[in-house]
């Protein structure tokens, strides 16, 4: 089973990671913390996927596992720097610039064991991996009151009911900007 990272849990591995001088790790473990995304759809993201959706700042997710996982995330404000940063200083046209592709064709795969190696050396166990950052979101969504069908949108689940799941076209960014975290 999966476990949420707790908030002090994220600071202490990004510190880790900073500390090994891994900037690369340090922005994406930060952006995971506070978007929910998958780790590949952050290292797909380019820096043009950085919009102004209602006049909110966004991270447009395009190729997400899922249908329902291609959306807009809100740049939370904690972020809104590294990402205007990362957006600008691009190399390669990606917002986590420098990453290679494997033979797969996805970027995430050198990361994703840098990534697993840190947690390893801080003794996490198997029950903490990566993806866990999206239920670190859902946790923190949750006790911040927001309502399901909007925590869903945000990590990019589908919504089962008729209502939202079927016709509804997603929610708005504008509520979405007030949602805070624990994670600052």
């Amino acid at each position: 089973k999966r476990i949420a990272f707790k908030a002090l849990e994220v600071k202490h591995l990004m510190k880790a990671a900073n500390d090994k001088d891994d900037e690369e790790l340090v922005n994406i473990i930060q952006i995971a913390a506070f978007t929910g995304a998958r780790i590949e759809e952050l290292c797909s993201l380019r820096a043009a996927d950085v919009i102004s959706v209602d006049m909110i700042k966004c991270l447009n997710i395009t190729d997400a596992k899922t249908e329902a996982g291609n959306r807009k995330v809100p740049i939370h404000p904690s972020i809104s720097d590294l990402i205007e940063r990362l957006s600008k200083e691009t190399k390669d046209g990606y917002l986590l610039s420098g990453l290679t592709f494997n033979k797969y064709n996805n970027r995430s795969n050198a990361i994703g064991k840098r990534f697993g190696n840190l947690k390893k050396k801080l003794g996490f166990g198997r029950s903490h991996v990566f993806h866990c950052f999206r239920n670190t979101v859902a946790t923190l969504l949750e006790n911040e009151g927001v309502p399901e069908g909007v925590a869903a949108d945000i990590v990019g689940h589908e919504k089962r009911t008729i209502t939202y799941g079927l016709y509804s076209g997603g929610t708005s960014t504008k509520p979405l900007t007030s949602i805070g975290t624990n994670l600052n």
